[in-house]
Formats: structure tokens, C-alpha cells, sequence
């Protein structure tokens, strides 16, 4: 053989091998995931009724979920010593406190002491302080939101902030914060009728004070004992009742009676926080607060019963990469959802990128399932099965 024919079979050889390399090691595009999934799902039965109060207006909320429902115009209306709570989840995030904690000592002075004498005077309600003796931060927290003391609200605020107006400022950037869109406060205590808020709004302020372990802990509690006062009660009647666990009542002329509870109910074998604000019951300071405490439980029972928990599908038919028969996927872990009547959730999809070989188990997708509120939970597509990567004989003969 010539020089020459054996220099071109030589330069053919060469080619094939280059061809080949390239095929072989070349960048596939990865598999991806198939199949229709929907992106909304609404929980089936008919609409959900639940018994409204009469009077104000009330809301009903699922921690976690969103609000389930509302009743009568929401405005913003003065709360009374609802406003509380807000200054309790001020001091907190300020000075975080662990359930049983006793934080931080806080003496007290000669203004205490006088401002306690006059507010007495004035029949608002109080816990009797003296100058010189210390309160904790437990301590203090008891006696705001067990007996309501007014005249500890501005303890704190002085504590926490140096003034008063300080202590407000905060108060209404935190209300910012939580998405209290219609609120506004005025005080410490909730006297001033300047602070005001709607049901609606009062159910993002009792889902982040009970994600304090120790605010919740203190709102459950139903007597407290204080080293002045004694054994204090709390006003919340209904501790108990239709699984409620706190949170806060109020009353004065200007806001009528005030409620906002939170519930601990088992829905399908979960544990699940519902909150539940009432405002504007009619009446004098004891009937008003019965009245909307006796409203808010009927609301919660009556809405509770036709809670369900249900896994939202999530399920996408399968991966194909085009070198391996299609591998089925499952959702893990399954997404359950604690909602009721007509709940529409959206579903989202979120495809990962994958590389040419994955083992059994492999997450390829990320779904996150959203309300109004906010996302509720996310779960993850997996393989049911391996995809192993493409063979070499597949890669040379695809082009």
C-alpha cells in the first residue's frame, strides 16, 4: 500500500476517534420533568358558614394558612387592652424569654408607685407596685396581660424604650412589620382610644405573639401570682373553652367589648392554632367582655367542626431524558394542609437541574403550595425508580 491511501485511512481513523470522543463526552441536556400538574386546588364541600357574632366585627384565622373569613365592615376601631399584646411582643422581641425564664429585674420608683395610685383612683385596672421593690420581666408580663394592668403597660414602655412615645414608635414599626396595614397605636395600655385596630389585622398580631413560647405560655395562664397583689386572675373566662389557650380581652366606653382568642384543636390527628377576633360588643366592662368572649367561642366551634386535613396532589406524571424509559415520580414528603370549604391554594413548580444520572430517591422538583397569606408548605418530587446515564452506544448513535 501506497503512502498515501494509508494517510488518508490514518486521517479517517483520526476523524471517527474525534467524532467519537465529542459524542462521548459532550453535554447532554438534562432530563426534565413531564406531565400536567395543576396549580390550584381548592378544598371541596360546600361553603363554610360560620356563626358570626351580632355585633362589631370578628375574624377568623388559621396559623399558618390565612384568614378564613370575616364579618362586618373592617375599620379601624379603638381595642382597649387588646393593645397589650403589642406590648408584650414588643418587650419580648427586645428581651427574649424563654418559658419559665424570669429575665431581667426591673426597679421600680416613687413614679410607679404614684402613677399606680392614680390610675386606682381612676378605676382603671392595676397591680399594686411600691417603690423600691423589683418586678422581673415574667413578672411584669403576668401582670399585664393576666389582670391587665394598665399602670405595668407603662412600666414597660418606660423600661423598654426610655418614654413612652418611644415605646409607641416601636409599637407601630413592629404593626408595620406583621402586615397590620390598618393599625395604629396611641398607647401602651390601650386606654387611649387612639389605638386602633380591625379584626383582620388582630389575627397577624396573636399569630406572632403565640410564636413566643413565653407569651403564649403567660396568656394561658389563669391566675398569677404577684408579690403586692397577691394571686391576680386573668380576664379571659373562657381559658378551655372550644380548646382556647389566650389571648387578650379589653373594654372601654369608646371600643365596647374585645376579644381576640387563640385555639389549640386537633384537625386530623394535627395540632393546629386558630385565632379568632371579636370587637364592639355592646354593654358595661363585664357583660361586653362575656359577651365577646361567649362570640368567639361560638365562632371558633362552629368553624372548627368543618376544618379537614388533606394531602393537596402534588403528584408530576415523570421524568424523561430521552436515553431511559420514563421514570415515575412521587411527592415526599406528602403535603398535608390543614384548610376548609372552598380554600383555594396555588401549586407551584419549581424544576431542578439535573445531571445525566440520578439514584432512586432524587429530588428533581421543588413545589411550594401557597394561600393569599403566604406560602403554607413545600415538598419535594422524587424518583421512584434510578435513571442511570446514557449508555456509550447511545451517545455515539444520537446526535
Amino acid at each position: 500500500m501506497t503512502r498515501r491511501p494509508i494517510l488518508l485511512v490514518a486521517a479517517a481513523l483520526a476523524a471517527l476517534l474525534g467524532f467519537a470522543a465529542v459524542q462521548a463526552w459532550r453535554p447532554l441536556p438534562g432530563p426534565r420533568v413531564a406531565g400536567a400538574m395543576a396549580s390550584t386546588y381548592v378544598f371541596p364541600g360546600p361553603p363554610l358558614k360560620p356563626d358570626w357574632p351580632a355585633f362589631g366585627q370578628a375574624a377568623l384565622g388559621v396559623d399558618g394558612v390565612g384568614v378564613v373569613a370575616t364579618s362586618g365592615a373592617q375599620i379601624p376601631v379603638p381595642i382597649a387592652s387588646v393593645t397589650k399584646l403589642m406590648t408584650a411582643l414588643v418587650v419580648v422581641r427586645a428581651h427574649p424569654l424563654a418559658p419559665g425564664q424570669a429575665g431581667p429585674e426591673v426597679p421600680l420608683t416613687q413614679a410607679d408607685q404614684a402613677l399606680y395610685a392614680q390610675e386606682l383612683a381612676a378605676g382603671d385596672s392595676v397591680v399594686a407596685v411600691r417603690a423600691g421593690e423589683t418586678l422581673t420581666e415574667q413578672q411584669l408580663l403576668e401582670g399585664l396581660l393576666v389582670p391587665s394592668a394598665d399602670n405595668l403597660a407603662r412600666v414597660l414602655a418606660d423600661w423598654e424604650a426610655g418614654s413612652r412615645s418611644a415605646f409607641v414608635a416601636q409599637m407601630n414599626r413592629e404593626a408595620r412589620a406583621l402586615g397590620m396595614r390598618h393599625t395604629t397605636f396611641a398607647d401602651s395600655s390601650g386606654l387611649d382610644p387612639g389605638s386602633s385596630s380591625t379584626a383582620t389585622d388582630l389575627l397577624r398580631l396573636a399569630a406572632a405573639v403565640m410564636a413566643q413560647p413565653a407569651l403564649a405560655a403567660v396568656a394561658d395562664m389563669p391566675t398569677a401570682t404577684l408579690p403586692l397583689a397577691g394571686v391576680v386572675h386573668n380576664y379571659d373566662y373562657v381559658l378551655g373553652q372550644a380548646g382556647v389557650v389566650g389571648l387578650k380581652t379589653g373594654w372601654t366606653s369608646s371600643s365596647g367589648g374585645c376579644f381576640v382568642a387563640a385555639a389549640r384543636d386537633r384537625i386530623g390527628g394535627r395540632e393546629q392554632v386558630v385565632t379568632a377576633a371579636v370587637l364592639g360588643a355592646p354593654g358595661g366592662p363585664i357583660a361586653a367582655v362575656r359577651s365577646a368572649e361567649a362570640a368567639a367561642v361560638h365562632l371558633l366551634e362552629s368553624a372548627v367542626a368543618r376544618f379537614t386535613l388533606r394531602a393537596v396532589p402534588t403528584a408530576v406524571p415523570e421524568l424523561v431524558s430521552g436515553w431511559h424509559p420514563a421514570v415515575p415520580l412521587r411527592p415526599s414528603p406528602v403535603l398535608d394542609v390543614v384548610g376548609w370549604p372552598g380554600l383555594a391554594l396555588q401549586v407551584r413548580l419549581r424544576r431542578l437541574q439535573l445531571g445525566a444520572g440520578l439514584h432512586q430517591g432524587t429530588a428533581v422538583a421543588e413545589i411550594e403550595v401557597r394561600s393569599d397569606a403566604g406560602p403554607v408548605g413545600t415538598t419535594w418530587l422524587r424518583l421512584r425508580s434510578a435513571l442511570p446515564p446514557p449508555s456509550l452506544w447511545w451517545r455515539l448513535t444520537h446526535f
